[in-house]
């Protein structure tokens, strides 16, 4: 078999076209049919080339001494009678292959690590984390919220003008009970927020937002009480940092552990991440634990906190079938898109749990008429305006 191609001796800078005669032996023959090189299929090895070229040379020639094919034909003629150019091109085959199975079986680990790895991880190391990552945590996530978070005209949180001073002062007496029975190594802080929105949200480090909506559904003080509880209670449990930890990854945790808090991205990420935060069946089972407990020990009724879910289901019911009705479903889909139940399932049970619980109930409310009546007025005496 004759074809052409190139060869460079390696002792001058001549290019030679050479016939190939592909027998026993590669012979390159030049074009006055006299024979420049026979190159054994043995001592043939491929160089580094582009696309559609195929660059050989011999081992124990010349170093510089190099072939170059372009005919697809004759390249692939010459590689299966070389053995080494043929082991190594199985050897780059099997290469690429582990390099495509080590790729899927790295992301493979890396998404079971997101899925699986990175919960069990936060889960171990939430508890051993100083309250003060908490803390750093909560100051950097209420900072965007109360940029992100829409609220009525004013300011973001309740309390501040003379004559939401009273409902201030009834909060702060409930909040301080609650606190003192808590216990907790860092202080509870409860803001009232100017939404018409029934919620209520706990952040890491001791930072708890009490809605309007929520005040204004309540029928006493025991019902705000237990919601409070309920949120301390994740507080205890350090459930937001947990979360946040879950959500963001180990980079999120590093940079929690080394101070690094500040960066907007990762604040406006934990921000979101704990408004829209849903807790697993058994962590809202603990924190309904942990408030009929503390309750109790201030002499409270823990049943409050069951009787206003259940109230707040019922009106939701009430709302998602009048929007129904009115073939504006997505109404429903504003209001509810932070509402207070979004992580609060199976209110029946919830409650049935909390009734059985509670014990007897007390004779004295843990705030008077008088105080709870302030409390309504935390955010002003205007009825809220919708919030859809």
């Amino acid at each position: 078999m004759e074809a052409r191609g190139v060869y460079f001796d390696g002792l001058t800078s001549r290019r030679h076209e050479v016939d190939l005669v592909l027998g026993d032996m590669l012979a390159l023959v030049g074009s006055d049919g006299r024979r420049l090189a026979i190159w054994p299929y043995a001592d043939i090895r491929a160089l580094a080339s582009p696309p559609g070229l195929l660059r050989l040379t011999r081992e124990g020639g010349p170093p510089l001494a190099r072939l170059e094919l372009r005919d697809a034909g004759l390249i692939d003629a010459v590689r299966r009678r070389s053995v080494r150019i043929a082991e190594r091109q199985a050897e780059e085959r099997g290469g690429a292959r582990r390099v495509v199975l080590w790729s899927f079986a790295a992301v493979a680990s890396l998404a079971l690590f997101a899925v699986f790895g990175v919960p069990a991880l936060a889960e171990r190391v939430t508890p051993l984390l100083p309250w003060s990552v908490d803390q750093r945590m909560g100051a950097a996530a209420d900072a965007q919220i109360r940029m992100i978070l829409p609220t009525r005209g004013g300011s973001f949180g309740c309390g501040d003008g003379a004559e939401e001073a009273p409902g201030r002062a009834a909060l702060d007496k409930l909040v301080g009970r609650l606190s003192d029975a808590a216990g907790l190594p860092v202080p509870i802080e409860v803001t009232a927020v100017r939404s018409g929105i029934p919620n209520a949200i706990a952040l890491p480090g001791g930072r708890i937002y009490l809605f309007d909506g929520l005040i204004r559904e309540a029928e006493n003080a025991d019902e705000i009480a237990g919601v409070l509880a309920h949120e301390i209670a994740h507080v205890a449990h350090r459930d937001g940092a947990r979360r946040t930890l879950q959500a963001g990854g180990t980079s999120f945790l590093l940079g929690f552990v080394l101070g690094d808090v500040t960066g907007g991205g990762a604040a406006v990420f934990m921000a979101r991440t704990l408004i829209d935060a849903s807790y697993s069946r058994d962590a809202e089972t603990a924190a309904d634990s942990y408030a009929v407990d503390l309750m109790r020990r201030i002499g409270g009724d823990p049943r409050g906190l069951g009787t206003l879910l259940t109230r707040l289901t019922q009106e939701e019911k009430e709302e998602e079938a009048e929007d129904e009705k009115k073939g504006e479903p997505e109404a429903r889909d504003r209001r509810s898109a932070l509402d207070y139940l979004a992580s609060h399932p199976a209110t029946a049970e919830r409650r049935k749990a909390i009734d059985a619980a509670a014990g007897p109930k007390p004779t004295t409310p843990l705030l008077d008429d008088a105080a709870f009546a302030a409390l309504k007025t935390i955010c002003g005496k205007a009825a809220p305006a919708d919030d859809e």
